[in-house]
Formats: structure tokens, C-alpha cells, sequence
């Protein structure tokens, strides 16, 4: 069966909670990659924060474009989800494909991220930066990640839990993710307007 479920846990991490976290991930997981990325999330302007069933972006990661979409709850435990790369890896072409289909406005974040893989779990480590300043780190968050089929996802669900426990890492609640994603709305990420917005900037930005 086609593994297209991604189950997922996330949480808050302080400076103590990343520093012990990285070195655990260091002495005992596998490094994956670091990468930078910037992204135009359009449902937020479409459903709102809380109790949207869609997450539709176009995303740029280490300068590879990609169009993603998600379905089911966001916030939730697992959705599903689709990415297509765009040919040329052109951000121009990707966003005026979107705005085309009707997706002209969007939050933007900028953020870093480190990826690791422990006992069949893909740990992603995420640095939000300010968009004013991506230079800014606001904070950071974690999530824990195993890919799967509808069948097998509430396995994948207790496992990432056990994980968690043995660590003593927080793990958000819904409304609490929410709530996190609110306030990097107010305080890091900026808005997206393609009838507006200088595109040339934007990539000179990402680099």
C-alpha cells in the first residue's frame, strides 16, 4: 500500500530542549541534510489558523521549487499529502501558476532546518526566522515524522510517542499549535501579494 500519511508530532523547543535534543540526535540518530527554506502558505488567508482542512504552499528548498499540498486537519496527527517540483526549479513561474488558480495571497516564513532519522522516525528541527530580518532567529520547533499507509498510522502515532516520552520533549497540543502559529504570523512571517509584491526581491532575499 502506498505510503502518502504523514503522521506527525511537534512541540516547542527552548534553547535547553534544542541543545539536548541536537547532541542526542548527533550521538545516536543519523544526520540527513540542513536546508534553508522559504514558503508562500495560501490557506491561511483561505481558512484561517484553527480548523482548516487544507495546506496549500509554494515552497523553495535549497533552490528547488515545489508546489505541496496537504489534506486533513491542520494541527492534526496525520494528513495527506502530495508535492510536485517545478521544472527549472522557476519561483516566478510556480507563484504565477498559483495566482492563476486563484492563490495570489499567502503568509511567507523563512526558516532553517536540520533533518535527522532515528528507529525509522525523520526528526525535522525547525529555526523560523523573521522575515523583516531572516537573519532573526524567533524560535523553533520540532517535529517528528514517520511516512505511512491509513492502515498502519496509529502504530506510527504511539511509536513517535514513545519516542518523545523517553526524551521528555513537549508536544503541542492543537489549539496550543494554533496558538504558536498565530504568533509567528504576528511577530516573524510577513504576507504575500502577487498583484503587489516585487518578485525580484523575494528571490534576491532566498538567494
Amino acid at each position: 500500500m502506498k505510503k502518502n500519511i504523514e503522521v506527525e508530532l511537534r512541540g516547542p523547543l527552548d534553547e535547553n530542549a534544542y541543545k539536548k535534543l541536537i547532541e542526542y540526535l548527533d550521538k545516536n540518530g543519523k544526520f540527513v541534510d540542513e536546508q534553508n527554506r522559504f514558503l508562500v502558505d495560501y490557506s491561511t488567508f483561505l481558512e484561517g489558523v484553527s480548523g482548516r482542512k487544507s495546506d496549500i504552499r509554494t515552497r523553495v528548498t535549497n533552490g528547488k521549487v515545489e508546489l505541496i499540498v496537504k489534506k486533513g486537519k491542520f494541527g492534526g496527527h496525520s494528513r495527506e499529502e502530495v508535492s510536485v517540483f517545478i521544472e527549472g526549479s522557476d519561483l516566478k513561474n510556480a507563484l504565477a501558476f498559483m495566482a492563476l488558480l486563484g492563490y495570489k495571497n499567502g503568509i511567507t516564513a523563512y526558516k532553517d532546518i536540520k533533518k535527522y532519522t532515528i528507529d525509522g522516525i525523520e526528526i525535522t528541527i525547525h529555526e523560523m526566522k523573521k522575515c523583516k530580518n531572516p537573519k532573526e532567529i524567533h524560535s523553533r520547533f520540532y517535529e517528528a515524522e514517520i511516512m505511512t499507509d491509513d492502515e498502519s498510522k496509529n502504530d506510527a502515532i504511539e511509536k513517535i510517542q514513545n519516542f518523545l516520552q523517553e526524551l521528555d520533549l513537549n508536544v503541542y497540543e492543537e489549539e496550543d499549535f494554533y496558538e504558536y502559529i498565530r504568533k509567528l504570523n504576528k511577530e516573524a512571517n510577513g504576507v504575500f501579494d502577487y498583484e503587489k509584491d516585487n518578485l525580484d526581491d523575494i528571490i534576491d532575499i532566498i538567494g
